[in-house]
């Protein structure tokens, strides 16, 4: 019997997926990047193709502009791998300072924003905005992006992030020429003083920089048992390398980059005009999984911040008991939807990410209560596309993409 391969029915011969594209869901989403983008657009834009009419793409061609190889050539083998086997899924770009737990897959971010056609001289919002991915990539895109999270750490990752994808490159060599010497100043009880005066200070965005590679320098010393002064050189070499081989990268490809706007604050009172944005890509904290608070307490630690102040505020981090904690878990989900739907405008697209462990939730499904809180709160459901979950430790199997649109 004759049988035609499945990426055959799917694409003509002269298209080709990125090395990775595996997952059922990753294929649903190239198809309907095939389907709505031009081919034009596929080679400028998109996120799973590597050969469009035998053409390469700009996404393909970047990675691969961007030495892994060099980059991580003092890293872990196990950390060598993660980087090098996700080249096109989540180790490009400036994705790869300080890979945030939980953070999302950047590939599936840059699909998303394809398939709703957001293009620059639009705005996108992340109010839950983590490690700020979605501005990352819609900056790549050259549209301009507005994040927010309530943690500073947060806030700090995601200055830096988006602030590395367009600099000077012999200015941050020229800030960390002396490695040690910064470690001495940051080893101290309080941040120096010039990582934080001067807010707008061009310079004091290059010493976050360094800042960012101290605190994961933090945490590295600390799962590996080895000593800050022996690690700090290595990671700091390796933030500079990264921004430099996507310099290179930049400007070879001649990439546009939008800009960002990165705010400390709540979902639950967004600090932006009524219908401002065009569309929000978000993920509330899977605080049912992991404590966001206990992952990233040295770093908030030193940076100056009480955990018992914030755990107030998070999502997800109040309560006694399962039904407790899912009761004022609700009720502030219905707030933050509730946001949501005031700062965007008309018809724009509002994608929610969330995953559920029915263990730790006694059963309980977070999807559909979101799905209900968001119809109550004039946005319309439109469908569910499930994504497996990779590298959680089987705490959660799968989390669902819910795709809103907002009809007010």
């Amino acid at each position: 019997m004759k049988h035609t391969p499945l990426l055959n029915r799917l694409f003509n011969k002269d298209f080709r997926l990125v090395d990775g594209t595996d997952e059922i869901f990753e294929l649903d989403l190239a198809l309907w990047e095939y389907e709505t983008l031009s081919k034009k657009e596929l080679v400028d834009r998109s996120a799973y193709f590597q050969l469009v009419d035998g053409k390469e793409t700009a996404h393909f061609r970047t990675c691969n502009l961007q030495n892994l190889e060099d980059v991580h050539k003092n890293s872990s083998f196990r950390t060598k791998v993660f980087f090098l086997s996700g080249k096109y899924s989540t180790g490009y770009a400036t994705h790869g300072l300080f890979p945030y737990r939980g953070k999302f897959h950047p590939q599936l971010i840059r699909a998303l924003l394809n398939i709703q056609r957001i293009k620059p001289g639009h705005i996108v919002l992340d109010p839950m905005a983590g490690s700020s991915t979605v501005a990352v990539e819609a900056n790549l895109l050259g549209i301009d992006a507005i994040s927010i999270d309530l943690s500073p750490f947060c806030e700090l990752m995601g200055k830096v992030k988006t602030f590395a994808l367009d600099l000077d490159p012999m200015i941050l060599e020229s800030i960390a020429i002396k490695p040690q010497e910064i470690l001495e100043k940051l080893k101290k009880e309080k941040v120096p003083k010039y990582f934080t005066n001067d807010e707008n200070s061009e310079k004091r965005k290059y010493y976050e920089i360094v800042l960012l590679a101290f605190l994961d320098t933090m945490g590295f010393a600390d799962r590996s048992k080895s000593s800050i002064d022996m690690l700090f050189p290595r990671v700091l070499e390796r933030y500079i390398a990264t921004i430099k081989h996507f310099q290179t990268a930049k400007k070879e490809m001649d990439l546009d980059i939008g800009q960002s706007k990165i705010i400390k604050g709540s979902v639950l009172e967004l600090s932006i005009d009524d219908d401002s944005v065009d569309a929000i890509i978000t993920s509330p904290p899977y605080s049912f999984a992991i404590d966001y608070l206990k992952n990233d307490q040295p770093q908030l630690e030193y940076l100056g911040h009480s955990l018992d102040d914030l755990r107030t505020e998070m999502i997800g981090l109040q309560g006694r008991g399962v039904s407790n904690k899912l009761e004022i878990y609700f009720s502030k989900m219905e707030q933050a939807i509730k946001e949501m739907g005031r700062v965007s405008k008309k018809g724009a697209p509002i994608i929610i990410i969330i995953g559920t462990n029915d263990i730790q939730t006694d059963g309980v499904n977070l999807q559909k209560n979101i799905i209900e809180l968001a119809k109550n709160q004039e946005l319309k459901f439109d469908f569910e596309i499930l994504k497996p979950i990779r590298g959680l430790q089987n705490t959660m199997k799968s989390e669902s993409i819910l795709f809103f649109t907002n009809k007010k």
